[in-house]
């Protein structure tokens, strides 16, 4: 895919998800399914949806089962009082920015981290539709507002995935700002992508979330640390990820 086309494709979208208001989620939406019933063609599977039932086509068993190579995360249920703050923090998200209403509507399924998990969230490019949230994430509302926007940018950003990879076969690996290492280009890319949306989010808030200056301040130098890492990987990244990179630039 040339540059030429890869902009034309982004430019298309009308931008980044969670970052551009005009971002158009129909066409994405519609680009995904249209891959996921060429690759269960490809695949050759059986029993899926009809070819004109968009939702189910949409939903997270379709999104696994057509994911080349997808895995299935050892997990815990997530109770029905939990899920409960997860809708109020989704609903409060949707109320903050409503460009993100849409956004935060893709079908996701929630689940619990292992207790022998660190991590206090995750998400997972072959296991598509899936946010895995740890007990800790339950803590209080901001925590868990600011980690499912965190997670639902990545689901959103595995969905362009979807229609372009972001960056070469067998790219360097990298450290992020925050020390973690061996991060491939795209990580990259996605933790920008999360910093820019995080910002937003404090911003839309304002007074509403305690430390909202401090946790901007973090968030934007983060994201631009980010950034400088993507300019020594530009031969590292493809046209899609190059792009996607200018759209975060204009953001941080």
């Amino acid at each position: 895919m040339s540059t030429h086309q890869s902009r034309l494709d982004l430019t298309a979208l009308r931008g980044v998800p969670f970052v551009n208001d005009d971002f158009v989620v129909s066409r994405l939406a519609s680009a995904a399914v249209a891959v996921r019933q060429y690759r269960a063609q490809e695949m050759k599977l059986t029993g899926l949806p009809g070819k004109t039932d968009f939702v189910s086509w949409l939903s997270p068993d379709t999104a696994v089962r057509t994911r080349p190579q997808a895995v299935v995360v050892q997990s815990r249920e997530v109770s029905r009082i939990r899920m409960r703050s997860v809708g109020e923090a989704t609903e409060y998200l949707s109320g903050i920015v409503p460009a993100w209403r849409s956004l935060l509507s893709l079908p996701v399924r929630y689940r619990l981290l292992e207790r022998s998990n660190p991590a206090l969230s995750a998400s997972f490019y072959l296991w598509p539709q899936h946010i895995l949230l740890s007990d800790a994430a339950f803590d209080g509302q901001q925590v868990l507002r600011e980690l499912l926007l965190h997670e639902q940018c990545h689901q959103w950003l595995y969905l362009i995935e979807e229609l372009w990879p972001l960056d070469v076969p067998e790219a360097r690996r990298v450290t992020l700002p925050s020390g973690t290492s061996g991060r491939v280009p795209r990580e990259v890319i996605g933790a920008a992508h999360v910093a820019a949306s995080t910002v937003r989010m404090y911003r839309a808030a304002g007074g509403d979330c305690p430390g909202a200056e401090e946790r901007i301040a973090f968030f934007t130098e983060y994201g631009r640390g980010c950034l400088v890492l993507l300019n020594g990987l530009d031969k590292e990244l493809t046209d899609t990820g190059r792009a996607l990179t200018r759209y975060l630039q204009e953001a941080l």
